[in-house]
């Protein structure tokens, strides 16, 4: 082959791979799973670069891309998207000089945009840069040994966004960010629930003496669906071992369509899951809120006094479930 033909094949390789990634690329939420909609995925290659210099931890080519972006195309949804991005990126690298600047210039340009609880709901680019940049500045806070001032940052925020009638994603993701720093070790927050489906729920306290596995779900999210087998064959692995599982969950559309949406809930449990009558599924805005479920699933594990040994806003692999719930037995 010459030399000429190795580098049309390379050009049409490197075309093909850019093509099914652009297929395959989840917009910012969806990576992490939220239930909230989304920001529209983008058409826009330099984005897709952005993420793609950021997981092989390249953060300065990841900066430049979006600076040759707004050059190229101005301050645009996907530029907004892109500082989000690049402030996740510094953090990742644990450069925390530079996940400082781009969380700073995050919370700018999404707070001029972000005026009024209608903003909210029609700027999702800015919405979550926001989200980003609070969780970011809360990192780099932490990372210097000032976990109470992270911990301050975060309960400010939560109060203002709750004031501003902020999304309830955005909300979660800095209750997510709080107990991701400080709610290991601590009691775990009660649990209140508004409807039910399947078994009966009194409390967490009416478990104590027991181990508890909470796994927060939601009933559309697709890594909870793919959890769901790993999720039923630990249930009956520690079947009879004293082990508690609860899986709050919350609806999520208007009060007309709640009726609907309990029965997709209840019918899920009971096909997919198939665990109806085994574990209960309290549904609960203010627990889902508490627990920071901006990201489902998420798995918290509580000892037999009431305190959190682990906080897991992911899925896991039924090692790792079933070696967590070991330690909870220990």
């Amino acid at each position: 082959m010459t030399v000429r033909s190795r580098l049309v094949c390379a050009l049409l390789a490197c075309a093909l791979f850019m093509t099914a990634f652009a297929q395959q690329s989840p917009s910012p939420q969806a990576i992490h799973s939220a239930p909230a909609a989304a920001p529209t995925p983008s058409p826009n290659i330099d984005l897709r670069m952005i993420r793609m210099k950021i997981a092989a931890g390249d953060l300065p080519s990841a900066e430049s891309i979006l600076e040759y972006h707004r050059q190229q195309t101005g301050e645009d949804g996907d530029y907004i998207l892109g500082i989000a991005w690049v402030a996740r990126g510094a953090a990742l690298v644990r450069d925390w000089e530079a996940a400082t600047v781009w969380a700073r210039l995050a919370r700018q340009v999404a707070e001029a945009k972000l005026k009024t609880p209608a903003d909210y709901q029609i700027q999702e680019e800015a919405v979550y840069a926001l989200g980003t940049a609070i969780e970011v500045e809360a990192q780099t806070l932490e990372a210097s040994g000032r976990k109470a001032e992270a911990i301050r940052l975060l309960d400010d925020n939560e109060k203002a966004q709750e004031k501003a009638q902020a999304p309830y994603n955005l909300r979660a993701r800095i209750w997510k960010r709080r107990n991701q720093i400080e709610l290991v070790g601590k009691q775990a927050p009660e649990i209140r629930a508004e409807d039910r489906v399947g078994g009966e729920f009194r409390s967490l306290e009416s478990l104590r003496g027991k181990p508890v596995v909470l796994f927060f779900w939601w009933e559309s999210c697709g890594d909870c669906k793919m959890q769901a087998a790993t999720l039923r064959r630990v249930v009956e692995r520690y079947s009879g071992k004293d082990v508690a599982f609860v899986a709050p969950t919350r609806l999520y559309g208007k009060a007309e369509e709640r009726a609907d949406e309990k029965g997709k809930v209840e019918r899920s449990w009971s096909e997919l899951y198939k665990l109806t009558g085994i574990v209960p599924v309290p549904i609960s805005d203010q627990a889902m809120l508490r627990y920071g479920v901006s990201a489902t699933p998420t798995f918290v594990f509580v000892d037999r006094t009431g305190i959190v040994t682990r906080y897991s806003p992911t899925r896991l692999t039924e090692a790792r479930l079933s070696a967590a719930i070991d330690e909870l037995l220990q």
